[in-house]
């Protein structure tokens, strides 16, 4: 009885027709929206695994001072609050410890507290201007939900330059997370300084906008205010604020939070939305002390995507260890590339290569067998 036929294997041009297919599909998933989002959950992966393997050094020289209080009451009860009371003697504390620069992020009365904290509003301009004669000032301005700053009552900043006036909007990503740095932001006076961008300016950094390097130095240390309060020798101030960059501000309100890629918050456990201050200060670190994080651009990621395309090639056989090779070596890649300063996003690679591998199964290949020797008659 004579063999069945076997099935007809697909041709090589099928089989490289099915490679260019999937590159250009994933290339549309990279460009998508989709896609992006992805590579941005990839992105904080690689944060927090270069974190845990091999952190990139940078020196402790940011410090966050907090300035929240338990026993805090509604605006209504106490107009002034624990937080704004303590506040001109934190910022007095500070400026003796002789720092590099002073960043106050925390919102500023609108008007008068006097009526409630009488003398407050001179004790309080005062502690500004001590702080800008000790170290460069940035004093963070806001902004409501109309997108118009909120105003600072005006003789709170007697004798403060306006140029220590600085944006704290942080800017986000579609989830909602801070990925991003920038310099300033558009108004109506032309550019005007994020926080981090004054900060760059005042001290000489790389003032770029770009990815801010979240596998960059140590988690940052936290000074409550209650304990600066008790701290009055000189000396120990200037070993906990000399030649450091030092943010006060408020660390434990819910709008005090936002999602970032890790919490480098060394002070409490990690979480999905730490202080919004770390935002700031990784920023800075990463513009004072590194560089912002590039995209890869867009034709060596056809490149990639292509690359990995190219599995459907690959005999069935072989496909899975093929398979997870390019898999593990996209992976050490792309982390290879974070630390030296690139984001490669990866979904788009990593589910061209899982199609790829699909469709290598789905294709069949096998290397074609020798063809039968041709029997001569009566052998």
């Amino acid at each position: 009885m004579a063999p069945a036929p076997a099935a007809p294997r697909p041709s090589p041009l099928a089989a490289y027709l099915v490679a260019a297919t999937l590159a250009l599909a994933g290339l549309a998933f990279h460009l998508s929206p989709w896609g992006k989002d992805a590579s941005l959950r990839l992105l904080d992966a690689g944060f927090g695994t270069l974190r845990a393997l091999s952190p990139k050094q940078a020196p402790d020289d940011i410090l966050v001072v907090g300035l929240d209080d338990g026993g805090a009451v509604a605006p209504e009860v106490d107009p002034a609050g624990p937080v704004l009371r303590k506040l001109p003697e934190v910022l007095a504390r500070v400026a003796r410890g002789r720092p590099r620069a002073i960043v106050l992020d925390t919102p500023l009365p609108r008007a008068s507290l006097d009526g409630e904290v009488p003398g407050f509003d001179d004790a309080l301009a005062t502690a500004l201007s001590v702080a800008q004669a000790a170290a460069p000032l940035a004093i963070g301005i806001r902004v409501d939900a109309r997108r118009e700053v909120i105003p600072i009552h005006d003789p709170l900043l007697r004798g403060i330059d306006t140029r220590a006036l600085a944006f704290t909007l942080l800017p986000r990503d579609e989830d909602g997370v801070v990925r991003r740095t920038v310099p300033g932001l558009p108004t109506q006076q032309g550019s005007w300084p994020t926080i981090a961008g004054w900060v760059c300016e005042v001290l000489d950094g790389r003032c770029e906008p770009g990815l801010v390097d979240y596998a960059l130095g140590p988690a940052y240390r936290y000074v409550p205010a209650r304990r600066l309060l008790d701290i009055r020798d000189d000396e120990a101030l200037a070993r906990l604020f000399k030649g450091r960059v030092v943010f006060v501000a408020s660390v434990a309100g819910p709008g005090d939070r936002v999602p970032q890629p890790v919490s480098l918050s060394g002070w409490e456990p990690p979480g999905a939305e730490p202080a919004a201050v770390l935002a700031h200060a990784q920023a800075v670190r990463t513009l004072l002390h590194g560089a912002p994080v590039r995209e890869t651009p867009l034709p060596a990621m056809l490149l990639a995507i292509a690359a990995t395309a190219l599995v459907a090639l690959v005999a069935a056989p072989v496909a899975p260890a093929v398979a997870v090779l390019v898999a593990g070596g996209t992976v050490a890649g792309a982390l290879l590339a974070l630390r030296l300063g690139w984001f490669v996003p990866l979904a788009a690679p990593l589910a061209t290569l899982l199609a790829a591998f699909v469709a290598s199964l789905v294709l069949g290949r096998r290397p074609a067998s020798p063809p039968n020797p041709v029997r001569e008659p009566g052998s």
